[in-house]
Formats: structure tokens, sequence, C-alpha cells
């Protein structure tokens, strides 16, 4: 458990108008993970706004393990905070800690991941990226490059995980609607961890060789495992398959440029971050809240890559 002060403790403070102010209010956040190419960034904005509002905030990190994050939840319930901010790993896990926390009149915020339909209700807002539409936008993508027919696999994030299913899951669906004759030939979960895309893609491409004509990955370190696995094998990057990730970290940016990686979906972990926290401080503070705040997204390609700014 790492703890962060910022400020005092308590919320007796008022602006002028008579508002609540934030100056001192207690939050309890549940990050999904502490060291992480995404989630540390995001982390480290959610502090540092937290510290410009003289915020308190208590950070659990579950370590992308929902039971742990379930636990955590109960932990952060029972320190009776001002506001939670959860990052759901698993879409339906937390909902009795959502329920608890809705019994206690405590304001709930999801971070970056969404939650089944049955949560609904159960939580304050929803704050992030759309995950659906990314995967919505990554077939458009994908379905152009290729010209609506072909051959591809799927590098999915974790198994059950909210951003994985809506990422795929929209992916999916738009391929479905748009008549596209691209036929997935395998979706793996590499659970957003590079080295496990480079294990499982030596597979698929031990498997299906060159007949692969595309990847879909659920984020960028994933798909550099894919890359990385296709170099390995002797393959020359100018024969690498039609790639498009979603993060918009550096290293797409730098493969998009250098003509071997097709599109990446920018979204920015410091937005996603500080939103979360402005937003949990607004609830807290007793402002009213939209129940989905959702963050930009911007497709990139050789085309727009030079104007474009990478998210990390």
């Amino acid at each position: 458990m790492l703890l962060t002060s910022c400020g005092g403790n308590g919320n007796e403070n008022a602006n002028a108008d008579g508002a609540e102010s934030a100056e001192g209010l207690d939050i309890c956040y549940v990050a999904a993970a502490e060291s992480h190419a995404y989630a540390s960034p995001a982390n480290a904005a959610f502090q540092e706004a937290a510290e410009e509002q003289g915020v308190n905030v208590t950070l659990l990190s579950q370590e992308f393990d929902a039971q742990t994050g379930t636990d955590q939840l109960r932990t952060c319930i029972g320190r009776n905070p001002d506001g939670i901010v959860l990052w759901p790993v698993d879409p339906q896990a937390y909902i009795p800690g959502l329920v608890e926390a809705q019994d206690a009149g405590i304001p709930l915020v999801l971070i970056n991941s969404p939650m089944d339909d049955d949560a609904e209700g159960l939580y304050t807002s929803f704050t992030g990226p759309d995950t659906y539409e990314q995967g919505r936008l990554a077939a458009d993508v994908l379905n152009d490059e290729l010209g609506g027919e072909g051959q591809i696999v799927i590098i999915a994030g974790q198994a059950g995980n909210g951003t994985t299913l809506g990422r795929t899951g929209g992916f999916n669906d738009a391929l479905e609607e748009m008549g596209s004759s691209i036929e997935v030939l395998q979706t793996v979960n590499a659970d957003f961890d590079q080295q496990r895309a480079l294990e499982l893609s030596r597979d698929l491409i031990s498997r299906y060789g060159d007949d692969i004509d595309g990847v879909y990955a659920n984020d960028d370190t994933m798909a550099r495992g894919f890359i990385d696995a296709w170099t390995e094998s002797g393959r020359d990057v100018e024969d690498m398959p039609a790639i498009v990730g979603i993060n918009g970290q550096q290293d797409a940016f730098e493969s998009i440029e250098a003509g071997y990686y097709t599109a990446t979906i920018v979204q920015s972990p410091e937005e996603d971050g500080r939103l979360a926290l402005e937003t949990i401080v607004a609830a807290a503070t007793g402002e009213e809240v939209d129940s989905r705040i959702p963050i930009p997204l911007t497709v990139v390609t050789e085309e727009n890559v030079a104007d474009e700014e990478p998210a990390f």
C-alpha cells in the first residue's frame, strides 16, 4: 500500500461562495497496477492533480488481480473516505463492493475500464476511454488497410477484463456490421504484457506464418511483442503484416514513421488519471457529475503521425 498525503485531514473549509473546498478531502484509490506502461503515468497524474488541490490520497495497487482489488475496495470503504476511485480489472467482481460503498453514502468513480451493465447505478461516474469505440476504430483502419479481406490474428489483453472485452468486442462487431471478409485466424490473451505477447506471437507465426495479413493488438505493448517475434523469426520488417494497436505509445509512433506499423489509437494516461481525480473531487464536494465522462481518442497513421504527440 502506498500512502500519499497532500494537505490536512478533514473537509471543513468552504469557498467564498459557500461551496465545499477540495482541501483536505480523503480519497481512496484502487489502481490497476503500480508499475505498468500505462497505469504508472495515469497514477502519477492522479497524484499530481490531488496535490494541486490539497487532497489526501490512499493508493492501493491490485496488480491486475480482481480478488485483491475487491479486498482493497472493502478496505477503502472501511476507511470511510470522502470518495473512492476504482480501476476495475474485471467487469463483475466488484459489484458487491459497489453496493457497500453506495449503502455507506461514499461517492465512487470508475477509471479507465468499464464494468457490466449490472453495475449501472452503483457508481457515481465512469471516466476514461470508450474501449468499445476504440475497437471499432481499429476495425475501420485495419479493414481499409487490407481492402476488406485477408486473415488476421488478435492479441487481446487479460481474459474477462473490461478493457479487453470492449476493445475486442467493438472490433469484431464492427467487422461484422461492415460486412468485412476479414477472417480472424485466432485470438490469444497476452494480459497486456509484452513478454507474454512475444511468446504467444512466436506460436502464432509458427502456426500461420506468412498467412497472417494483419494483427490487431489491444495495446501497443503487445503489438511490440508481435513485432519482436516477427523479426526474431528471420522475416523482414518490410513483410510485416498490417498492425493496429491502441494507446499511442512513443514506440508505436516510431514504428509508424519507420513504415511497419499501420496505426495506433491515442489515449492519454495523464488525461485519464487527472480526469478521474477531478471527477471524484467534484462528486465529493457536492457537485453534480455526468455518469460517463470520456477522454478523447485520436487515430494516428502515417498521414498524421508527424502532427500528433505520443501519449507516453
